[in-house]
This record gives C-alpha cells, structure tokens and sequence, in this order.
C-alpha cells in the first residue's frame, strides 16, 4: 500500500464463522500515519459496498474505526483467524492456480481468477531474506507449508515485523561493527517461531499490476517481541 496500511478486520457471521473485511478510509485506499490501532484490537465502524475489483472482494468502505473494547491477545486472535478463510495447500488459497515467476521467485495469480485476496494456512518452517534498497530495508520470507508446498520469496508487509527488522538491525549495532540482521534473523528468532504451538501466516493478494497480483506475507504468527532480542536463542 506504498506509505499506508492495509487493514483487514474480521466480522462474525454465524457462531462459530467469521470473513474478512478490508475497511477503506475515507476517500482513500490506505489508512496513513499516526494509525493508533494494533493488530488484535476491536473497532467498530459503519460498512458499505464497494464498486470493487477482483480478487478484492474484502473491500468496504468505512466513515472511520472508532475502539470497541480491549484487544484481543495473540492466542484468541489466532483462534479467530482459523475460523476465517484457512486453506491446507497452495490450490485453494485463493481457489485458482499459483504461478511462479522465473527463477524460483515469488507467486502470482490471475486477477480475474482468484476469488478472494487473503487466506490463513499453517507453516512448518521459515527462513528470511533481509535486502537493502534505496527505501530502506525489505525483509522476504521462504515458507514450508503444513502441506509440503514451498514459497520462495514472499514479501513480508506485515506491519510488525518490518518494524521490527529495525529493531534487530539496532540492536545489532551496540555489538556488531558489521551487523547481519538476516544471520539473527535465521539463527534466533526463527527458533522462537519453530518453537510455537501454533504457526500460522496470512497470505494476501496486491493490487493488480500488469495483470498480476503478487502473493504477500501481511500476516506471521507468532509476533516478534522485544523479550526476544535480550534473550536470543542459537
């Protein structure tokens, strides 16, 4: 969403069944700085209809998020998410094939093709890829599927963990004069996320470009903490 968020909500539609909506600001596509809301948190806002295009289905427009009540903590927030849209396998992530771009990259999908823009799927494992451009740092994510399937090269725009990045590469730098976020990335706190009970991502689709939306990591559970860098794991 270039400077902005994207924020994805879940609504409740029967008792033990939620969906996902995507409420747009006001005459805008993305929600912008200061964002006062975490992931978890309970708003409560009045939806309509969008004129959209697919994949995006999820899209509503808002007059606004207004809190609602305490934040969900990490465990009851997954607990809703798999209620949502959860696929077992790559096929029906977006009911439509994957492409693969050339040399292992990433994956994309036919606009016209997907039915929906996110959905839940459990990991196994996960590696990072942590690149430097003229924006600043981007941090990519190969997953091992529950499934057995791999993705290669998925963008993470989860808001946490690119904040996070920064977290580590300052952290390095008290002690490193030639810091490798990526080596602590891999060593230390892919051992804390191999760890957890429950490993889950989000997978959402980027708007159309060229006639292709690109696969993206929005969502990866667990969320890093600051504990994790004070007591590192090998």
């Amino acid at each position: 969403m270039g400077p902005g968020y994207c924020v994805i909500g879940l609504e409740q539609v029967s008792f033990d069944l939620f969906r996902s909506v995507r409420p747009m600001p006001p005459g805008a596509f993305a929600w912008r700085e200061p964002f006062p809301y975490q992931r978890g948190a309970r708003v409560k806002c009045t939806l309509t209809p969008l004129p959209t295009s697919p994949p995006h289905t999820e899209d509503r427009q808002s007059e606004g998020l207004a809190a609602a009540g305490p934040s969900l903590s990490e465990h009851e927030l997954l607990q809703f998410l798999l209620k949502a849209e959860v696929a077992s396998d790559l096929e029906h992530l977006f009911a439509c094939p994957l492409n693969r771009s050339t040399a292992g990259g990433n994956v994309w999908v036919d606009p016209d093709k997907a039915t929906r823009s996110i959905c839940g799927c459990l990991y196994e494992n996960i590696r990072f890829r942590v690149f430097e451009d003229p924006e600043g740092l981007t941090l990519r994510a190969q997953l091992l599927l529950a499934s057995g399937e791999r993705l290669n090269s998925l963008p993470v725009v989860d808001r946490e963990w690119r904040r996070y990045l920064y977290r580590v590469l300052d952290h390095l730098r008290r002690s490193q004069p030639n810091p490798q976020p990526e080596a602590f990335l891999n060593r230390s706190i892919r051992s804390r996320l191999l760890a957890a009970p429950q490993r889950v991502v989000r997978l959402g689709l980027a708007r159309p470009n060229g006639g292709k939306c690109w696969v993206m990591l929005d969502s990866l559970f667990p969320q890093p903490q600051l504990s994790w860098l004070e007591d590192p794991r090998t």
